[in-house]
């Protein structure tokens, strides 16, 4: 299959956080493309359901774009949940009394 060059002007905020989450799994830059074309072909292969729907486009990526949301807010969740954030919090807080200290007088004196 031969691939069409295309621009695609983002968010500097949107793609430059993409980016440094995805440095994680390899090449970013290789990773963004691979991550947009495989949402791009999905529509594509959807888009005849999507054609059938009593719901605009619009309406029906809308959708798809809160579903994505909601899925945010589902891993926020399983997080707090399994309290790892506030875990290491406290780990930091003991092993750095003496700056827990600092930043408690300095609360204090405000």
């Amino acid at each position: 299959m031969a691939l069409k060059t295309y621009a695609l002007r983002l968010d500097e905020e949107v793609y430059d956080g993409l980016k440094k989450e995805m440095e994680a799994y390899g090449d970013p830059d290789l990773n963004m493309s691979f991550v947009i074309r495989r949402y791009l072909r999905d529509l594509y292969e959807a888009m005849p359901y999507l054609k059938k729907s009593e719901f605009s486009l619009l309406n029906s990526l809308a959708l798809w774009g809160t579903m994505l949301k909601h899925l945010r807010a589902i891993a926020q969740f399983e997080n707090i949940m399994k309290g790892r954030p506030i875990v290491e919090r406290a780990q930091a807080e003991i092993d750095n009394r003496e700056e827990f200290e600092k930043i408690k007088r300095k609360k204090k004196g405000e």
